[in-house]
């Protein structure tokens, strides 16, 4: 009876031992997808900025980022619990003429974009507990 009590006892603490680790594991490839979750939606918004920094150029409407920053978001990035947002700065036109007395057209721009990207889940005061920030320098030319 002794032995018994013994074995289940072993058997017990192998149990708790492996469901602690089953735990572990669980949570750690939960914060993994949640960080893959938020460095996707940043790509995203990334990109969709260097779109619109095309767009912007193709239109010749540069001009309005020499007065301020744009901003938007990636609406309804699919899994994030918050839009993913990007931000545009112009840090330089490239201008270039070889006539005297010419008018000098915008041959170009250099951007800054900037995105912040979340995950799914989120803290206890409703904020996103993933945030990825990414940058790129970003040259547009005809």
């Amino acid at each position: 009876m002794v032995v018994a009590l013994i074995m289940l006892l072993l058997l017990t603490v192998i149990g708790l031992a492996s469901m602690r680790g089953t735990s572990l594991q669980e949570s750690m490839s939960g914060n993994m997808r949640d960080s893959s979750l938020a460095l996707q939606a940043s790509e995203a918004a990334l990109r969709k900025g260097e779109e619109d920094v095309v767009n912007h150029f193709t239109a010749g409407t540069l001009n309005i980022l020499e007065a301020a920053n744009a901003s938007d978001s990636y609406d309804d990035f699919p899994g994030a619990s918050k839009d993913p947002e990007y931000t545009i700065v112009l840090l330089a036109k490239i201008r270039t003429s070889t006539e005297a007395g010419a008018p000098i057209d915008d041959e170009g721009a250099l951007v800054r974009v900037e995105s912040d990207g979340y995950g799914a889940s989120v803290n206890a005061d409703n904020e996103p507990s993933s945030h990825i920030k990414l940058r790129s320098t970003f040259l547009v030319e005809q």
